[in-house]
């Protein structure tokens, strides 16, 4: 995991009991959409480098990161 990584998980357990992240905090600290952060807080938390984080933090910012998934639009 880089520094940025590591600065995006942390803004994403900071924030993970109170719903997830503010976009205006995720766009004026990394410049992308809250979108863009959980597809790669999602990434990040597939990878070997969270193995210590406790089961019950990861399951909850990944609830938070699944609001932001984008979903194919039916037509």
């Amino acid at each position: 995991m880089n520094s940025e990584e590591e600065a995006m998980l942390e803004l994403a357990r900071i924030w993970a009991p109170y719903g997830g992240a503010r976009p205006g905090d995720i766009l004026v600290e990394f410049g992308i959409s809250p979108a863009t952060f959980y597809a790669r807080i999602t990434r990040i938390l597939r990878t070997i480098a969270i193995r210590n984080m406790p089961l019950a933090e990861r399951h909850l910012i990944q609830e938070n990161a699944a609001r932001y998934s984008v979903s194919p639009v039916s037509v």
